[in-house]
């Protein structure tokens, strides 16, 4: 499945493997994920799924539900930390968050996890500079 959502007035295209629509399909509850981008010692980005509601979320369908979060972890600077359990606290943005959302998430559902990715296209960004 591949669809649209707007996350901060900004078009996501989202896309879904197979897997991962039939094991939303078997679900009670909806899953959220949580789109990453990480600032601190390093730039980072990462999709974490949660079964616990989030106001900010959008719905892709009405077993998933997105949003998206700029994060700092002051306590953690390597992979392994953020990767096994480091507390996250919300970036302090200047800049619109618009700017920073990614344009596409893939997910996925593989060996009993939930896996997703996000990526930033090039096209565009070049059609929206090639007038500059």
């Amino acid at each position: 499945m591949k669809t649209t959502i707007q996350l901060y007035g900004k078009p996501v295209s989202v896309e879904l493997t197979e897997v991962a629509e039939r094991m939303l399909a078997q679900r009670a509850t909806p899953v959220f994920a949580e789109v990453q981008l990480i600032f601190g010692c390093m730039v980072a980005k990462r999709v974490w799924f949660r079964d616990e509601p989030n106001a900010a979320a959008v719905a892709v369908t009405p077993k998933l539900y997105v949003w998206f979060r700029p994060a700092r972890y002051e306590k953690a600077c390597s992979f392994d930390d953020i990767d096994n359990g480091a507390e996250a606290s919300d970036y302090p943005m200047k800049a619109n968050r618009k700017n920073f959302v990614p344009d596409a998430l893939s997910i996925d559902y593989r060996a009993g996890k939930w896996l997703g990715d996000f990526t930033y296209s090039m096209n565009i960004f070049r059609a929206q500079n090639s007038s500059a």
